[in-house]
């Protein structure tokens, strides 16, 4: 619920189904709405859409919220518009072609632990920040996957360490999130120990099962799990202190925060700007010129 210059109330919203969402807003409110709504709820809206400085808002002239018995949540939970299986696909290739028999075979194990993969395919990147959405991981994973294998070529790294460490740096999300019931919700354990300490956990309970993992690139897995989030206040034990841990880390930090960009100016006409609350916290400008929403990210390999 907010006031605008005149005082009068009007109630502020997000309206999301699995297509994307759209901003909105309600000024002449029943009686039941005074107070705003205590949390997301199903609702039924007519209003009409409209462009508002640069931005598609609509304006709700009726509101119901419904039951549970009324809807679908399958309707209402985003998902990725991407091939889920050719992203798996894609990952999958890049994985057996490691010359590293030691991150070849942990890439395996991962792969094979049926649950785990369908989970790792499956969760959404975040609960609201970036790649919220059915299969948000697999597409995050897969971008940075492409990220790093451009960057193997041009820097002295150890390219197989980098490729996994990219793939699978979010892999705790498997654990931290939950993904039913119409919305993503933080697990206990989520919430209890975070992403970033669950991967590493995840990654090393498969490396002891390998017999004779070298010790060293078990320490420098480790490192890169546990130090992607880039800052301890992120949510990093340690920061980078390899070369192939501080690129994961700005391999990550570039897809998440230009995922950002492109979700928040989806529905932002070319010449305008978008609202400041958004996970970048300020107004985000598409010039003129450019596609509608800031550009799209293709889903070609390279890209």
């Amino acid at each position: 619920m907010r006031t605008d210059s005149r005082g009068v109330p009007y109630l502020s919203a997000t309206l999301v189904d699995r297509t994307g969402s759209i901003d909105a807003r309600m000024w002449r409110l029943p009686p039941e709405l005074k107070d705003g709504l205590d949390g997301p709820e199903y609702v039924y809206v007519e209003g009409n859409a409209h462009e508002y400085r640069g931005m598609l808002q609509l304006k709700i002239e009726r509101m119901r919220v419904l039951g549970p018995g009324e809807v679908d949540e399958e309707d209402y939970l985003p998902a990725t518009e991407r091939d889920r299986k050719s992203l798996a696909d894609e990952v999958v290739e890049t994985g057996f072609s490691f010359e590293d028999p030691y991150l070849g075979e942990l890439f395996t194990r991962i792969v094979d632990d049926e649950g785990l993969w369908e989970a790792f395919c499956a969760a959404p990147a975040a609960k609201t920040m970036h790649h919220a959405r059915i299969g948000g991981l697999l597409e995050h994973s897969v971008h940075c996957m492409r990220l790093a294998k451009e960057i193997a070529e041009l820097y002295p790294v150890n390219r197989d360490l980098l490729l996994f460490g990219v793939i699978f740096h979010d892999i705790g999300k498997t654990r931290e999130l939950s993904w039913g019931g119409g919305g993503f919700a933080y697990t206990t354990v989520g919430r209890l120990q975070g992403h970033v300490v669950l991967g590493d956990r995840i990654v090393a309970a498969k490396v002891a099962e390998i017999p004779g993992f070298p010790e060293d690139l078990a320490l420098h897995l480790s490192h890169i799990m546990l130090s992607h989030q880039g800052e301890k206040e992120y949510g990093s034990p340690e920061q980078p202190k390899t070369l192939e841990a501080l690129l994961v880390n700005l391999v990550d930090n570039l897809d998440a925060r230009t995922a950002m960009f492109v979700e928040t100016t989806k529905n932002v006409s070319p010449g305008g700007w978008s609202h400041h609350e958004n996970p970048l916290r300020r107004a985000l400008h598409v010039p003129e010129g450019t596609d509608e929403g800031g550009g799209a990210m293709e889903d070609a390999p390279g890209a």
